[in-house]
């Protein structure tokens, strides 16, 4: 089994999460991967298909956030793996073109170059529904700062949900979800959390 971290916009393989989410699969002895996104829509498509080649969906989870949480979806339905989504973004391409031009990423380390066809090769990724809904596992926010965690809601709404109340953006509290989420990767879903476990 193995588990791919896909970050959010403008963040990086060393966020808090994808940091926290490393350290539980090292425990566990889990194989754990987390790309550098910071390239266009088409270009993280064509890097992630190369990625999974040869891999087994079944042995395989994405584990997604905000806009890695949109990549996450496409990519569990192009190959039947599993996802784990941690208030994934729904319509990316509505929102990318309030950031086009040299953006810097946050803490400063790299900068890419947003244009104006971002919008349409995020688009070209869209997946309007969700099909198998039992592997999908989707961790939302209720005081979420950036996004509009119903719209997350509607389109997830056949899979398993758990909301983080008064939980913002980049689920500040995190650490205390993240054994569970392990859990779902191993393949473990009777472990992993309930809709009640949210607190």
């Amino acid at each position: 089994m193995a588990t791919i971290y896909l970050h959010g916009f403008l963040s990086s393989p060393d966020s808090k999460k994808g940091r926290i989410l490393a350290l539980e699969h090292k425990k566990r002895g889990i194989p754990f991967f987390a790309p550098d996104l910071t390239m266009s829509p088409e270009q993280v498509s064509a890097m992630l298909t190369r990625f999974t080649a040869g891999m087994p969906p079944e042995e395989l989870t994405v584990v997604g956030s905000s806009l890695g949480g949109f990549y996450a979806t496409w990519l569990a339905e192009k190959t039947g793996c599993r996802a784990v989504l941690l208030n994934p973004v729904v319509r990316p391409w509505e929102l990318v073109r309030d950031f086009l031009g040299e953006q810097e990423t946050y803490g400063g380390k790299r900068r890419v170059v947003i244009t104006e066809d971002y919008a349409d090769q995020l688009l070209r990724l869209d997946t309007p529904a969700i099909t198998m809904p039992t592997r999908y596992l989707v961790l939302l926010s209720t005081s979420d700062e950036v996004l509009d965690w119903h719209e997350a809601d509607r389109k997830y709404q056949a899979a398993k949900r758990v909301l983080v109340p008064q939980g913002d953006h980049q689920i500040s509290n995190f650490d205390q979800y993240s054994p569970a989420i392990t859990d779902f990767c191993a393949m473990r879903p009777e472990a992993a959390l309930s809709p009640d476990d949210s607190n």
